[in-house]
């Protein structure tokens, strides 16, 4: 092979030859040969029948001083070989910029027939076929598609194909997916059944209701009415409302009833209504509270009226916000049902505005039973909690507290704090500072509690007033800027102005205290005056050896000469040795 004089035919018989008998030594030299039109050929033949690793090493290397159809022919000897080892590289090709390539790798990777091999070739061919599709090329596409799924490839390959086949075809794709709905097969089902709900036109829709009806396997009926339901298209309504009528199953009928909230209209609700049962309850509600159309809380509204109430239909009127039946279910809440009241009572704290919080506070003071007197509160709140105009709410809650004592007073306060905003903090600011001390007592209360930040000048008035709340009001104060998350400077003038207004060590303290919620330069000073003033030393030396841990980071020279001003107040040894230990 290697002598200039041997002749060409001689040269032939012994390339054909070497391959069955050379091991490894053989390999440089017949390598050699690769890049040589002439001999390329045999050499390839000779390799392709040697065994070994480092023959497919080898001719692997050799691609790269290769080009054009030496190079495919090289990838074709690869494949060939059938060598295992050979897959991973391969699979790489397949995003080679050059078609021939991409085409050589394919066929090496399907001439050597591995499930990994098949996985990899499989995976490539779905993503070729997805790309022309995105390209426009429908044709193109689907013949790879379908060529694909009628292939001895992975199941998964098999799938992504249909998939797609059914997809790129469109209107024309009803047929293959019908094929798929009616599958004895479980994967070609739900393959079926996962285009059913995006496949598009009402051809698609047609079909999959008439599959509906074909089917015989309860749980395939429940899937695809689910499937007829994300489509969200009403053609399949009837089929729906037929099956949810003849099935026995409770699987189907639930289905069906979720079904028909999504796509049916006013016309449905007699129908939801009817099905109800123990079993379904929750699930019917939630079907009426979400059906669309105008009309529906028309239907509902009579099914709610005596003599034969649907508790289903007030509680959906609730859930609706219907507020043109808050009128029927004032009345319905005066039932000699106890379940029609409840219910009633339940749908007014949705449905009813501030405009009515006059007669549910009726309702209120009527109430005869601890149970019932519950319910009426809880809808109340429900009310306030939902209303998006809080100064309405508080000024209806308001007007109602000069006629309220006790409980229902409390309950009037707690309501107001609810609502919040500049209205209800005026009232509760007329309460706390007015003449009747009740009135002091609960505000203040309440204020002390309250939601948000917007309290605090109001505590702080009546703290500076010395009054019987004083107290009270200013621990209030020192809550907000505790626990709110407010700007920095914000947090430290309000506790500066705590600790000035602070006439009792425990207030104080509690003040001193607060200010390791926000650790900085400035509420590392406050706590810095505190530690000379009595019964304020220890809360105060605690702070500052708190604060000044982060100080020390923010301005190490402020952080020391306080640190050091701590160690010499010596107030307490654990705290003092602590302080000695930030300086080392």
């Amino acid at each position: 092979i290697q002598s200039p004089a041997t002749s060409e035919v001689d040269r032939a018989n012994a390339f054909e030859k070497i391959g069955d008998i050379a091991g490894a030594a053989a390999v440089e030299p017949l390598t050699g040969f690769l890049g040589d039109k002439k001999w390329s050929h045999y050499a390839r033949f000779a390799l392709q029948k040697m065994e070994g690793d480092n023959v497919t090493e080898a001719l692997f290397r050799s691609l790269d001083t290769l080009e054009g159809d030496l190079q495919l022919g090289v990838i074709d000897t690869i494949g060939r070989r059938g060598d295992a080892i050979a897959v991973a590289r391969l699979s790489n090709l397949l995003a080679h910029a050059d078609a021939k390539m991409v085409a050589a790798a394919a066929a090496a990777l399907g001439a050597i027939g591995t499930t990994e091999a098949a996985q990899i070739l499989a995976s490539s061919i779905l993503l070729v076929g997805q790309r022309l599709a995105r390209a426009g090329n429908t044709e193109a596409a689907i013949d790879v598609f379908d060529r694909l799924r009628t292939s001895l490839v992975p199941r998964p390959y098999q799938i992504g194909a249909t998939q797609n086949a059914i997809l790129t075809r469109g209107a024309d794709g009803v047929e293959l997916m019908v094929e798929q709905l009616r599958s004895p097969d479980d994967d070609g089902f739900q393959t079926g059944l996962a285009v059913a709900r995006v496949l598009p036109g009402s051809s698609a829709t047609e079909a999959i209701a008439d599959s509906l009806q074909a089917e015989s396997l309860t749980d395939r009926q429940v899937l695809t009415i689910l499937a007829l339901k994300d489509r969200g298209d009403r053609q399949a309504l009837p089929a729906i409302l037929e099956k949810l009528g003849s099935s026995d199953s409770r699987e189907v009928q639930t289905a069906a009833i979720e079904a028909t909230g999504k796509l049916g209209d006013a016309s449905s609700v007699s129908t939801l209504i009817s099905m109800t049962n123990v079993h379904n309850a929750d699930t019917v509600l939630e079907a009426l509270v979400v059906l669309q159309g105008s009309g529906v809380n028309d239907v509902l509204f009579k099914a709610a009226q005596p003599p034969d109430i649907s508790t289903v239909a007030v509680k959906a009127l609730g859930r609706r916000r219907a507020q043109a039946a808050v009128p029927l279910l004032l009345e319905l809440s005066k039932s000699d049902s106890a379940e029609v009241s409840q219910e009633a009572i339940v749908a007014l704290g949705l449905a009813a505005t501030q405009e009515r919080f006059l007669d549910l506070f009726t309702l209120l003071k009527t109430a005869q039973t601890a149970e019932r007197k519950q319910a009426i509160q809880k809808a109340i709140h429900a009310a306030v909690f939902r209303s998006t105009q809080p100064d309405a709410c508080a000024e209806a809650l308001g007007s109602m507290i000069p006629g309220s004592s006790g409980a229902d007073r409390e309950f009037l306060f707690e309501q107001i704090r609810t609502a919040g905003g500049a209205k209800a903090v005026a009232l509760m600011k007329t309460y706390a500072v007015g003449p009747d001390t009740d009135l002091q007592d609960a505000a203040t209360q309440t204020l002390g509690r309250w939601l948000s930040a917007d309290a605090a000048p109001v505590l702080m008035q009546v703290a500076q007033g010395n009054g019987k709340y004083a107290n009270r009001a200013l621990l209030g104060y020192i809550r907000v800027f505790r626990q709110f998350d407010l700007p920095e400077s914000e947090r430290v003038a309000m506790a500066s102005q705590a600790l000035q207004v602070a006439g009792r060590p425990d207030e104080r303290n509690v003040a001193i205290e607060a200010l390791i919620r926000f650790p900085c330069v400035a509420s590392f000073e406050l706590a810095l005056e505190q530690l000379d003033v009595s019964e304020s030393e220890e809360a105060a030396a605690n702070a500052v050896l708190t604060i000044g841990q982060t100080v020390m980071a923010l301005d190490p020279e402020k952080g020391q000469a306080g640190i050091k001003r701590l160690i010499e107040a010596d107030v307490k040894q654990s705290i003092t040795e602590s302080a000695k230990g930030l300086l080392r």
